[in-house]
């Protein structure tokens, strides 16, 4: 197992479940922000991780400067690294949904390919969704 941990992020890889989990910590500056998603784009390459649980109920709002990012730069790349399910924990905040709900249609079209993307309020349900993972 892989395990990393900062002051705003913590992942790890369970490579035998093909399982990424990541968790934010608190909300983030646009740099950590960018830095946390490059090392999960990292961990994703290098692990042929096929599922991800992410959980950005403490992430906080991230900025249009930021999205455009995440839309231009990050999201073509993550759509060709082994990845086939997202679970995004977005916690109770009907807000946080709907803001990921508008940038997935923003990115879907473009980018996605294969890669099944849903949100959830808890663990539980992402790991339901995603799988053979312990709750």
């Amino acid at each position: 197992m892989i395990e990393f941990e900062n002051a705003y992020l913590r992942l790890w890889v369970d490579n035998d479940l093909n399982l990424l989990y990541s968790e934010w910590q608190r909300p983030v500056s646009s740099q950590e922000y960018r830095e946390g998603n490059l090392l999960l784009l990292q961990t994703l390459s290098e692990n042929s991780v096929q599922n991800w649980i992410a959980d950005s109920e403490r992430l906080g709002d991230v900025s249009l400067e930021d999205q455009q990012w995440t839309l231009q730069e990050l999201t073509p790349k993550f759509a060709q690294t082994k990845l086939t399910k997202l679970a995004r924990i977005g916690g109770e905040d009907t807000g946080s949904h709907a803001r990921f709900e508008q940038f997935m249609n923003k990115v879907e079209p473009i980018y996605i390919g294969n890669i099944q993307i849903r949100q959830f309020v808890t663990y539980k349900g992402a790991a339901d969704w995603i799988g053979d993972v312990a709750v």
